[in-house]
């Protein structure tokens, strides 16, 4: 049942009096991904960026794997590329994340690895600034398979959750089913990665709209 309260909650990492009391899971150690760290943009002002978002069969990037990528490339404002795939996990997908994300087993059977797809994705990436909701969590896998495979990444990231909170004072909450709800943001296929990513690139120019409206 911790597994599955800390999957629900991964993409909103709320506080104790958002939706249900929850109980954070242990700190990382080097056996279930050690604490990466990655330099934090803390002003919505790129317009030149890479927003991305990873579905997993678990928490924990040591122990867990990325079954799916999804990201799209903003140049100018205007989205440049697209980047979109299913993974093997070359492990057992969870009945509830099949549930969640409504990827199955069969679904990503024959796919290729992580291995495979990590070096395009970094080179889809580039140098461009990296945008996730709630991105340590997303960027605890990416740096955690980086690693692995001697890959060295070093763009810098901002955070849409952290970026809501700042910014998004009259919302109640800062998960992205509230926040897509509360700005009117489609967001179809939830917890696919692809259109995950298309919502939060929407919520980013919300705020960044915000950001310079406010220093104008």
């Amino acid at each position: 049942m911790d597994n599955f309260l800390d999957y629900l909650v991964k993409k909103s990492d709320l506080n104790n009096n958002e939706y249900f009391n929850y109980k954070k899971t242990k700190p990382a150690t080097e056996e279930n991904a050690a604490p990466f760290t990655y330099t934090k943009i803390l002003e919505p002002v790129p317009t030149d960026y890479v927003v991305f978002d990873f579905e997993t069969t678990g928490m924990k990037p040591g122990i867990n794997s990325i079954i799916e990528i999804g990201a799209v490339k903003v140049i100018k404002g205007n989205i440049d590329g697209v980047f979109n795939t299913l993974i093997d996990p070359q492990q057992f997908i969870p009945h509830y994340i099949s549930n969640i994300t409504h990827i199955t087993n069969q679904m990503v059977e024959g796919k290729r690895t992580i291995g495979d797809i990590l070096p395009e994705f970094v080179s889809f990436i580039g140098d461009l600034p990296l945008i996730a909701h709630n991105a340590r969590f997303d960027m605890s896998f990416l740096l955690a398979n980086a690693k692995k495979q001697h890959i060295e990444i070093k763009n810098p990231v901002l955070d849409t959750l952290w970026l809501s909170r700042k910014f998004n004072k009259e919302c109640a909450k800062h998960n992205l089913a509230y926040l897509t709800e509360f700005f009117n943001i489609n967001l179809k296929n939830a917890h696919r990665a692809y259109f995950d990513a298309l919502a939060t690139n929407e919520l980013y120019k919300i705020i960044q709209q915000k950001y310079y409206n406010k220093n104008k």
